[in-house]
């Protein structure tokens, strides 16, 4: 038996993965015109999450209405939010990594450090509570966004600024909410969240355009 609002939440998946892509299109489409190195690894991250969210969604979906009749659903279940958690870890390290060269002007990454990550994360795979310790990993790592956007914010004072911040804020109330609907058993939270996160990834679609719009004029 699947918990309140799971299929609506597994169409939210699909939609935001939707969207995930759109802004890894864009964001690569520009990364030339804007000579911007957050936008490169934006764009991978963000492919990342598109393809995870996607696959996510559409096996959920599956799992929902029991397409193919899986002998064990909520494994199935489990295996694909698992292997959601390890893309999200990795996706949202290369954006910190590239929102944190952009906001302090250092030195390119080699981006070795998502990959490390990824191996470390594979043990969320199984359990519960497992699972919820990858989602606390995930919500200190887009914490760790947010704060950049922040001190960006706080220096630029410009709506594309705003814009990322205003959606990493979003998507990290998204994973708290996903976090406490875990533990709380909360098919609203659940809801919420993912509306969190399909707004907070339409923000950043709308800068990666308005961003490319500018760089080109």
């Amino acid at each position: 038996m699947v918990h309140p609002y799971f299929i609506e939440n597994s169409f939210l998946s699909i939609v935001s993965g939707a969207v995930a892509l759109a802004v890894s299109y864009y964001a690569f489409r520009y990364r030339r015109v804007t000579g911007s190195n957050f936008l490169r690894l934006l764009s991978v991250g963000f492919m990342l999450l598109g393809v995870g969210l996607l696959a996510q969604g559409s096996i959920y979906q599956l799992a929902a209405f029991n397409v193919g009749r899986f002998a064990n659903r909520q494994a199935l279940v489990y295996g694909a939010t698992g292997v959601y958690l390890v893309l999200q870890s990795a996706a949202y390290l290369l954006i910190g990594t590239g929102y944190t060269i952009r906001v302090q002007r250092g030195e390119p990454s080699n981006g070795n450090g998502s990959t490390a990550f990824a191996v470390l994360a594979t043990p969320l795979l199984f359990g519960t509570l497992v699972l919820d310790a990858g989602e606390l990993i995930i919500l200190v790592l887009v914490s760790f966004v947010v704060f950049q956007g922040a001190m960006a914010y706080s220096e630029q004072k410009n709506r594309l600024s705003l814009y990322v911040l205003l959606a990493f804020a979003l998507i990290a109330l998204s994973h708290l909410g996903e976090l406490l609907a875990s533990l709380l058993a909360s098919g609203d939270l659940y809801l919420l969240g993912g509306v969190a996160q399909l707004v907070g990834f339409c923000l950043l679609l709308l800068f990666v355009i308005r961003s490319g719009r500018l760089g080109s004029a």
